[in-house]
């Protein structure tokens, strides 16, 4: 649409010195002619344009040009691009990059010192959670049977190592627990299921569309309290403290014997969280449930047996 076209070249415009109409014309997959008639409508709105004839000319907004203040504030927009900037280093989405470039266009260039100081007092990193190449490919394909819904298929692991094959209708991309979900109906299953993204492998989608379910992701949740999960009790010698307040919260922590720290939470029941208990190795012991409590002893004693082989 022409509309999307005109805001689009006012974004990019304000996001750049200067750009010619041959520039312009590349970026939006049109003619140079259609760029300048565009520039005029533009101008003629009232969007104060600067033309610069000659090899090196090209187009540019005027720097007095800035977004009325009344409708959103520079430090609004700050917020916005820092949260969608924080978002998109695990939410694989080309759109949210064209979403960030328009919040930034909006910003006065008079205030960019302000936004760069801004910058440098906070600084955040969740690109450790989008996992490694594979598991982007795995979530484009995930979100984009989502959007256009349709069938999906994939090897799925479970937690207790189980390699099946499923054929879902996907229906909400969830972040959870510090890591992506896929809640679907899953047609073997004939019921609602939630599956971590980073367990799924050789994710296609069929090329067949369905109706979505009645219930939402929200409901389900309430119909299942949260993402299954399980209430760990644990106890943590006196010389993991620091460790323990660190990551645990002051409400899920009570005193011990011997300055110990006893914590409560609940988890997903998942090799991360197995991973997380060995993490403290000796210096940590499953109160309860009894399970897990079982099954770190095996790992543990599997552990033992392995070294014990090499002597």
């Amino acid at each position: 649409m022409k509309i999307d076209r005109l805001l689009s070249i006012i974004i990019y415009l304000m996001n750049h010195e200067l750009s010619s109409a041959s520039v312009l014309a590349e970026r939006f997959g049109v003619s140079v002619r259609t760029i300048v008639r565009d520039i005029e409508t533009i101008d003629a709105a009232g969007i104060p344009i600067v033309s610069i004839q000659g090899p090196h000319g090209g187009y540019r907004i005027m720097d007095t040009y800035t977004l009325d203040n009344r409708i959103v504030s520079v430090e609004d927009l700050y917020y916005i691009v820092t949260s969608l900037k924080s978002i998109s280093d695990t939410l694989v989405d080309e759109k949210i990059d064209d979403t960030i470039e328009k919040m930034e266009g909006l910003i006065p260039r008079q205030d960019e010192d302000w936004l760069t100081e801004r910058n440098n007092r906070l600084s955040i990193d969740f690109s450790m959670l989008g996992g490694d190449p594979r598991q982007k490919q795995s979530f484009r394909t995930v979100k984009k049977a989502v959007d256009t819904q349709q069938l999906l298929r994939f090897t799925y692991t479970s937690n207790r190592l189980e390699v099946t094959e499923r054929i879902v209708e996907p229906m909400t991309v969830a972040f959870r627990w510090r890591s992506w979900y896929l809640y679907a109906w899953c047609t073997q299953r004939e019921d609602y299921r939630l599956f971590r993204i980073s367990k799924m492998r050789d994710a296609e989608i069929i090329p067949k569309r369905f109706k979505r379910r009645e219930l939402s992701f929200e409901d389900f949740e309430r119909r299942e309290q949260k993402i299954p999960s399980t209430r760990l009790v644990l106890g943590f010698d006196r010389c993991m403290r620091p460790l323990v307040e660190d990551y645990f919260l002051k409400d899920q922590l009570t005193e011990g014997p011997g300055g110990s720290l006893i914590a409560e939470a609940s988890m997903p029941e998942d090799g991360w969280m197995y991973g997380f208990i060995l993490s403290y190795g000796e210096y940590v012991t499953v109160i309860e449930p009894a399970h897990v409590r079982k099954e770190i002893e095996r790992i543990a004693r599997s552990i033992a047996l392995k070294y014990d082989e090499k002597k």
